[in-house]
Formats: C-alpha cells, sequence, structure tokens
C-alpha cells in the first residue's frame, strides 16, 4: 500500500540535510523546529494557529481538553473512524455518542447528528473519511443552533476543500495525523491541532507542555528560569526531528497531493460503468485521497484475487468500532448503524499515494475488474 522506502531514496538528501540540521544544532528539546513548522503550516491552511502534536489522536484528546470537555460530557462522532477518535473521547472522561453516515461519502450524517443531541452534549466531532470532507456546512449549521463546538478529525483529509475553503478553516478545530502514510507523513508519529481562536491555541500549546506557558519552557531550558505551572498538562508535543522531516516535505505536499488526485483519476476512468463503484467527489468539494476505497459485492474473492496477484489491499476501519470487543459492552449490536455496517460489507482499499506509477495503478485497476468478472 506504501513504499517508504523508494520515497525516501527520491529525496534522500533534503530528508538527510534536515535530520542533520537537527542533529548539529544540538537543540534535540525545545528548539526552532518546531514552532517554525507550526507558523509554516498554519500560513499554508490559511489559520491563524498550529499547535504541534506528537500524534493526530493527541491533537484529537488536546482539542477536547482545551474545551473543557470531560466527565459527564458528551461528543457525538462516527463508529467508522480510526479508533483513536473514540478513545480520545474517553481519555477526557466524557462518552462517545456515534451516530451513522451518510451512504455516499461514508461521512457523519447530519440529520442522525442532530437527533442524536441531547442535555450534555458538548461538541460535534466529524470525520472526514478517506479524504473527502463532512458535509461542514450543515454541521456547523446545527452546531451553532446548539451552541456547540466542533472538533474535525481532518487526519485524512489535509489539502481538502469546499468551495475553496481548504480543511482547517472549517471548525472550532481542527485535528490532523502526519503519520508515515498520511499526505504530509513524518518519519514516526505527530500531529497538528488548528485553530482561529488564539485563547483556544494558547491552553492547547500549555496541555501538550507539561500545563506550562511554552515561553517559560524556552527560558527554563536556556536561562534557568524556576518552573510555573498552570495546569496539568502532558508531554505530547511534537519534537524536533519530526518537525524538521515535515519542513522539508509541506513544500512538496501540493504537487503529493495533485499525484494522489491523479492517480484516482486513472481509477475512476477504469471502474466506470462497471460493478465497481468509485469513490464519490461532491460538487464545490476537493478530495485527496489518502484512501481510495471502492464498494463491490464479492469483496473478499476480489481481494484474494487481488492478493494472489501480488496486490496490497485494505479494510479500512471495517468492522466498524461498535462490532468491536473492546467497545462490545456499550451494549451497539449489529443493526445499530445500518449504513455504516453495509459500506464495511462492502468497502475495499486499494493502493494509492506519490509512490506509486500510472502502470502500477493501471495494473491494479485493471486486475480488479478482471476478479469482479470471475465465477
Amino acid at each position: 500500500m506504501y513504499d517508504h522506502a523508494a520515497l525516501y531514496r527520491r529525496e534522500r538528501d533534503l530528508f538527510d540535510s534536515a535530520i542533520q540540521r537537527v542533529l548539529a544544532s544540538g537543540r534535540l528539546d525545545w528548539g526552532e523546529e518546531a514552532p517554525a513548522f507550526e507558523a509554516e503550516f498554519a500560513a499554508t491552511l490559511g489559520v491563524r494557529r498550529a499547535v504541534g502534536t506528537n500524534s493526530g489522536g493527541a491533537a484529537l484528546k488536546v482539542a477536547l481538553r482545551a474545551l473543557g470537555i470531560g466527565p459527564g460530557d458528551e461528543v457525538i462522532t462516527t463508529p467508522n473512524s480510526d479508533i483513536m477518535t473514540t478513545a480520545a473521547i474517553h481519555s477526557v472522561g466524557a462518552k462517545a455518542v456515534w451516530v451513522d453516515v451518510e451512504p455516499d461519502t461514508a461521512n457523519m450524517d447530519p440529520g442522525a447528528a442532530a437527533a442524536a443531541i441531547a442535555a450534555r452534549t458538548r461538541a460535534l466531532l466529524p470525520v472526514d473519511l478517506y479524504g473527502h470532507p463532512a458535509d461542514m456546512d450543515r454541521l456547523n449549521a446545527l452546531a451553532a443552533r446548539h451552541s456547540l463546538p466542533v472538533v474535525a478529525d481532518a487526519c485524512l483529509s489535509l489539502g481538502a476543500c469546499i468551495e475553496g475553503r481548504p480543511v482547517g478553516t472549517l471548525a472550532t478545530i481542527t485535528c490532523f495525523s502526519f503519520a508515515p502514510t498520511k499526505h504530509l507523513g513524518a518519519f514516526g508519529t505527530a500531529g497538528m491541532a488548528v485553530t482561529d481562536d488564539p485563547a483556544l491555541a494558547d491552553r492547547m500549546e500549555r496541555l501538550v507542555a507539561y500545563g506550562q506557558d511554552r515561553a517559560r519552557h524556552y527560558k527554563t531550558f536556556g536561562t534557568g528560569a524556576t518552573l510555573h505551572h498552570v495546569e496539568e498538562g502532558m508531554n505530547e508535543r511534537l519534537d524536533e526531528m519530526q518537525a524538521a522531516v515535515l519542513r522539508a516535505k509541506l513544500p512538496r505536499l501540493a504537487a503529493s497531493i495533485a499525484r494522489r488526485r491523479e492517480l484516482a483519476a486513472i481509477y475512476g476512468r477504469a471502474f466506470a460503468g462497471s460493478a465497481v463503484t468509485a469513490p464519490p467527489e461532491r460538487p464545490g468539494v476537493r478530495h485527496t485521497y489518502r484512501n481510495y476505497v471502492v464498494h463491490l459485492d464479492r469483496r473478499d474473492a476480489v481481494r484474494e484475487s487481488l492478493a494472489a496477484a501480488q496486490i496490497a489491499t485494505a479494510l479500512p476501519y471495517a468492522p466498524p468500532l461498535h462490532l468491536q470487543p473492546v467497545y462490545r459492552d456499550l451494549g451497539h449490536g449489529r443493526g445499530a448503524f445500518p449504513v455504516t455496517e453495509r459500506l464495511a460489507e462492502h468497502l475495499l482499499g486499494v493502493p494509492v499515494g506519490p509512490h506509486l506509477t500510472d502502470a502500477q495503478c493501471t495494473f491494479a485497476a485493471e486486475t480488479l475488474l478482471a476478479a469482479t468478472t470471475q465465477p
């Protein structure tokens, strides 16, 4: 599904230079790379502030804590996401309230979200599945009617837009992942939470760094100033080495996303008129295809045929969370979220990303189509 070694070899000097810059500086902690990357990333999105974290999951936890969400509160989200979306809600002591999804994008159904809002609801947490943004206009309108913040899990949708407005500018706080297979991948784990609210950004900076203002940390480790913790924080900052790698990659992000869209177009042309349902791209939306997920019958048999042809596949976020053993005690059996379940039974992720050639993509598409016609 991804060839990290090939991507490293393409630009070895660029990455080696970034890493060596950090090592030569001697500043492996509280250096210049993380704040520089935060500023550059915020400027790229057109958002006021960005706060680096050590993972996308950490960004979600910090966002929820910054909003004051905790025990007794409820956060509405979806069950067809990475477990960290729900685990982040539970980590702050709140309850995750799952709702069903729309049948085309597999994103949060605004109607289902509206029906789930109750006295203890404190936020909406939609997930931009596979790179297609959730219906943020309807979700934001719903949130505004109930005076709720929106925390967007955009870990799969960096670079996506709705009517020209980039993901990252469409929610109270938007969270991104820089895991190695994401649009902008670190050489380990990293994440980011972005917002236009300076007060929220300041609090997130404290929460990821021991509950102390960042400026104080730099003084503590530079001039011997005393510690001054104003709240109970964590150690979930973006580290200097990953920040340097991400800074090196950031100017190439647009080209990388364009390449994903080119490959998606190859798949789309191949699957047009076939029994394979290609992923949608709603009018006015720019999909960035972190995953290319099709829907088809006889999914498992087709997957076996692709494996025999040495083509990797994935079943992203299937089975959904409400059918996973860890959440069995929550009481959501089969049939609780019918759209989510139906999609999970037919979905198949095929390779997509800047490591692929046109020929490889075409071969994967042709092999998949041939497998769907086998008896």
